[in-house]
């Protein structure tokens, strides 16, 4: 009786762990919106000084706006980034990807 028992903890343990594993997955293969944002360099890409926009819904528009704002302030640099985030410790926006494509 006692190993029916110890079994069964083993077995409920292991299911859990499992469990939690697949939810921890799941959770992170989630994909989120597709989200550009403009970076118009008005300083050069060393400056830090940037202008941000966000939320647009595909690249086109994203380079549309960009190429707009970068000829507004004289021809500057530009870039659009897919899914950015501010990573704190590196004190600056991460993207998934950058594109500054013609």
């Amino acid at each position: 009786m006692q190993n029916r028992s110890a079994l069964l903890f083993v077995v409920i343990i292991f299911s859990l762990l499992a469990g939690a594993l697949y939810w921890i997955t799941a959770e992170e293969t989630q994909q989120t919106p597709e989200t550009w944002s403009a970076f118009v360099y008005a300083h050069g890409y060393n400056s830090g000084r940037y202008k941000k926009t966000d939320d647009f819904e595909d690249y086109e528009s994203c380079k549309t706006f960009a190429t707009e704002q970068a000829k507004a302030l004289g021809d500057v640099l530009w870039e659009c980034g897919l899914r950015c985030r501010f990573d704190n410790s590196r004190q600056g926006f991460q993207c998934e990807t950058m594109k500054n494509q013609e």
